[in-house]
C-alpha cells in the first residue's frame, strides 16, 4: 500500500455522485413547480380574457335593451338582434341619435359588431367564438362564448335581459 504522509484532499468519487443525485433532484423539483405555476398563470390569462368577453357584452346589451321602447326583433336564426333606440339616447357606437334609429347586433369572425340602420358595422367586441340571440316576450337571452371558455363553463355563458323600457310602457298603457 502506498501512503503518502499527507491527508487526502477533494471529495472522493461516491460525494460527488451524491451532491449530484440531490443537485438533479431540486432541479427536478423546482422545474415542476415551474411549469405547474406556468400553467396557473396561462388558465388565469383565459379566465380574466374571458371574463371581460362576458362583462363587456353583458354592460352593451343590458343598456341598449333596457333603454329601448320597442320589443327586439331577433333573426329568424338568432344570429343577429335589432334593437331600435329613440332619439337622443345613446347609441351602440357611443353617440347619441338625433333621430329614431336601429341598432343591429351580429357576429362576424370573431367580433361583435353594431351596424346603426343601413351604416357600415363597426366592432365592439373581439374574442367571441360564438354569440347567439333569442327572445321570449320581452325577456331576450344571449348565449356568449368567449374564445377559449374553460370547458367547467359548458358551451356558452346565457345573459338574460328583460326590456324593462317596454315591460313598463305595456303595464302604465293597460295592456
Amino acid at each position: 500500500m502506498f501512503y503518502c504522509g499527507e491527508k487526502q484532499r477533494g471529495y472522493t468519487l461516491v460525494e460527488l455522485m451524491v451532491a449530484l443525485a440531490a443537485g438533479a433532484f431540486l432541479l427536478g423539483g423546482v422545474s415542476l413547480a415551474y411549469s405547474a405555476i406556468k400553467g396557473t398563470v396561462l388558465v388565469g390569462k383565459e379566465l380574466e380574457n374571458a371574463q371581460e368577453v362576458i362583462r363587456y357584452t353583458s354592460k352593451v346589451f343590458t343598456r341598449s335593451i333596457k333603454q329601448t321602447p320597442v320589443t327586439p326583433i331577433v333573426s329568424a336564426d338568432g344570429s343577429s338582434i335589432t334593437i331600435t333606440q329613440p332619439a337622443g339616447v345613446v347609441t351602440c357606437t357611443g353617440s347619441v341619435a338625433a333621430a329614431d334609429v336601429n341598432e343591429v347586433y351580429s357576429l362576424d369572425g370573431n367580433n361583435l359588431m353594431c351596424a346603426l340602420g343601413a351604416l357600415t358595422p363597426e366592432r365592439l367586441l373581439t374574442g367571441l367564438a360564438s354569440l347567439n340571440f333569442s327572445i321570449n316576450n320581452e325577456l331576450v337571452t344571449i348565449n356568449v362564448k368567449p374564445e377559449q371558455l374553460p370547458a367547467q363553463f359548458g358551451d356558452s355563458v346565457a345573459i338574460e335581459l328583460a326590456a324593462s323600457n317596454v315591460i313598463l310602457e305595456k303595464v302604465y298603457s293597460g295592456e
